[in-house]
């Protein structure tokens, strides 16, 4: 392992030029920068012009900087996660994910992956996402949020969120907030949440979820499970995944072409990666469909069986289902959305747990 440290002011400049692996940023109380690679010091330079520093690793980089740093990273072929850098964060290409926490204003080109994004203390500027984005709180007054992805966007909003939504998606518009009116206003669904002190402006090629805070924990601790949410959420998190794979096969395409000079090759290639893309698409829906169906009939089968055991043994029927069943079910869905178990198989188990 190589480590190297830098003392530096409170406030230094930092740019990351290029890590071909993943990279790991932290804020830290400490008027220092740390470097650490699995690998040796072959694999990183670091240079420094005053409070200006620069670095290049070609290998798997974490690095730890005071928390007021002003973060430039040009580019990562990983995944990048950024976390406690309070300071001006600009981020241009990451062919992997990227996951921001606990940071400042954010200006972010291009990500071939998926963005999660939570307490984002300033404004986020994404011009462009290939996967899916998934934004937490907090929400402060007078910051604007403008996002703009290929695949999904979710949203998780709390009880006390003061904030204008203008959505523009090319899939649906869903919301499970409560209070929160949404109208269709040409190709835009607009929506105000308290006073409507922040902005969240957002063109996506998918749908827009909108969630409470936590809905999950909610459900648990009242003991009861909302199938439909849950297959709603079961079918966004398959798509997420599709979208995560094309992402990484666009991105691997767009290195291929880069290097090819013919225009017949270049077409063909692409109307390859365009069928992938819609066949991915297809076969997501299907899915989410499928599981849909299997996860009805098994509630079907079990209420049908239900009612003729009560008629035979002549007890008066329950007024809701248990809810250590519900639990179970519940337990099923994260399975699948932990990419644990397939769709199917859910549907198996859940009609088994009907049919007990």
């Amino acid at each position: 392992m190589f480590e190297q440290t830098i003392e530096t002011s409170a406030t230094p400049q930092i740019t990351v030029a290029e890590c071909t692996g993943d990279l790991v940023v932290r804020g830290s109380d400490k008027r220092q920068v740390t470097v650490r690679l699995q690998d040796g010091a072959d694999d990183v330079v670091l240079e420094r012009e005053g409070e200006t520093l620069t670095l290049t690793a070609h290998a798997d980089c974490t690095l730890t900087c005071p928390s007021d740093s002003t973060l430039t990273v040009r580019t990562v072929r990983g995944d990048l996660k950024v976390k406690g850098v309070q300071g001006t964060v600009a981020i241009g290409d990451a062919y992997g994910n990227v996951g921001l926490r606990a940071v400042g204003p954010v200006a972010i080109e291009q990500v071939f992956g998926n963005l999660s994004a939570r307490q984002v203390r300033g404004s986020l500027e994404v011009k462009h996402i290939r996967g899916s984005i998934r934004l937490r709180p907090p929400f402060p007054s007078a910051t604007t949020y403008r996002l703009s992805a290929d695949g999904n966007l979710t949203v998780c909003l709390p009880d006390d969120a003061s904030l204008r939504l203008v959505l523009r998606a090319g899939g649906k518009v869903r919301s499970r907030v409560p209070g929160l009116i949404l109208e269709e206003e040409g190709e835009e669904t607009r929506g105000i949440l308290g006073a409507g002190e922040a902005i969240l402006e957002a063109r996506v090629g998918g749908n827009v979820y909108l969630r409470p805070s936590e809905p999950e924990r909610v459900a648990a601790e009242a003991g009861e499970f909302d199938f439909a949410a849950g297959l709603e959420g079961l079918g966004a998190t398959i798509e997420s995944h599709i979208a995560e794979a094309m992402a990484e096969m666009e991105a691997r395409l767009e290195e291929g072409l880069s290097r090819i000079d013919s225009e017949e090759i270049r077409s063909r290639m692409e109307r390859a990666a365009e069928k992938a893309r819609r066949a991915a698409e297809r076969a997501a829906e299907r899915a989410r469909q499928k599981a849909e169906r299997e996860a009805e009939r098994a509630r079907l089968r079990a209420e049908r069986a239900e009612r003729r055991w009560r008629r035979a043994s002549g007890r008066r029927p329950r007024p809701r289902r248990e809810p250590a069943v519900d639990e179970e079910r519940l337990r099923v869905l994260r399975l699948v959305e932990q990419g644990k178990i397939t769709p199917g198989q859910a549907a198996d188990l859940l009609a088994a747990l009907e049919g007990r």
